[in-house]
């Protein structure tokens, strides 16, 4: 991609002067269609930015496209336009092979699929899912909003749980801090003050503070050490998934943290729920995608269980009862919406509520 000054003349023989981003072809082209004769052409290379695709990227890029599209502009034009105005070269390739493959074609739906695929971005299956259902009924940008607006909900979570828990963090690491360059650096010097007789008339717990001072003192090699290999692991942990795996095992046993991640939990299905079902994706069909989602194993089967139970005929309400997890003003609400035909919009509600309570 590259940005063009030309000049030219139109078939009356006026002078024009202008800017485009694109190709050379792409200019010949568009100029061409316009009635200009190209007399005079500068290329000047748009620098764009490098790295990798990101959620920001997809949401950012989403709302544009959605915007472009509700202004009556065509799809394989809005994408062509985001290509040309992309700053990223990431962005620019991604959309560029999402339009490859619209051309060959193939669905929106089923060219994003393919195209995250490709460049190793994980773009969730009820997204694609509500894509492909604008698309049946003929109202893309229905579908985009919702998008949009649960990437929002998913933005403003992972806020709250990063401000929640970064004081805490912040606590943690300024007391471990402390405790090692006190114990490091100053008892050390509080024990060269005593001669062996004074040592012996100390306290117990005295003589084993000044001990521990001692010992941290002369290993502290080991112990940074041993301090980097432990933060090495916890972040292979959590790469591997094996770390949160069992994490989760560990949050969900103690009683405060359990209730604090359930809200997380809940407030990430409800939320994803809601969207589904406004988007139009089938009830069943939202409680199977959501149940990939979830990151409590028991949750997950709730939702599993759920969806075998509707295709029964069963109720979600009815369902979700049998279960101490899901809290109970939770399935008076899910009854009444059954009734009223509202669930898309009470869980999306649920899903704001449940993070408004984690605040």
């Amino acid at each position: 991609m590259s940005l063009f000054i030309y000049e030219g003349v139109t078939k009356s023989g006026e002078k024009v002067t202008g800017k485009f981003f694109g190709t050379y072809q792409e200019l010949v082209k568009e100029l061409k269609n316009e009635g200009i004769l190209l007399t005079n052409i500068k290329e000047e290379t748009k620098k764009q930015k490098k790295g990798k695709f990101t959620n920001d990227d997809f949401a950012n890029t989403i709302e544009e496209l959605d915007y472009l599209v509700s202004s009556g502009v065509q799809l394989d034009k809005a994408i062509s336009i985001m290509i040309k105005n992309a700053s990223k070269l990431s962005v620019a390739e991604f959309w560029e092979s999402v339009l490859k493959k619209l051309k060959e074609g193939k669905t929106l739906s089923v060219s994003l699929k393919e195209t995250g695929v490709e460049k190793e971005f994980k773009i969730p299956d009820f997204y694609i899912n509500i894509i492909s259902v604008g698309e049946e009924i003929g109202n893309l940008h229905s579908a985009f909003k919702d998008i949009i607006s649960d990437l929002k909900f998913r933005e403003n979570l992972k806020k709250e749980i990063k401000s929640a828990t970064a004081y805490p963090i912040f606590l943690l690491a300024v007391s471990v801090l402390t405790v090692f360059f006190v114990s490091g650096f100053i008892l050390p010097k509080f024990s060269e003050i005593f001669t062996e007789k004074e040592l012996s008339k100390l306290p117990a717990i005295s003589k084993m503070t000044l001990d521990f001072g001692k010992m941290v003192n002369q290993n502290i090699d080991l112990i940074l050490i041993g301090m980097f290999m432990l933060i090495t692991l916890i972040i292979y942990g959590f790469t591997s998934g094996y770390f949160v795996k069992n994490l989760s095992k560990f949050i969900y046993s103690i009683p405060l943290l359990k209730e604090i991640a359930l809200k997380i939990e809940l407030a990430n299905i409800f939320g994803s729920l809601g969207t589904m079902i406004e988007g139009g994706v089938d009830i069943s069909r939202a409680l199977s995608l959501s149940s990939r989602i979830a990151g409590n194993k028991t949750l997950q089967n709730i939702l599993k269980e759920t969806v075998a139970e509707i295709k029964k005929g069963k109720r979600i309400s009815n369902v979700w009862a049998r279960y101490d997890l899901i809290p109970d003003n939770v399935i008076s609400i899910v009854a009444v919406a059954e009734q009223s035909a509202k669930l898309g919009e009470v869980f999306k509600n649920l899903g704001k509520r449940y993070m408004d309570e984690f605040k």
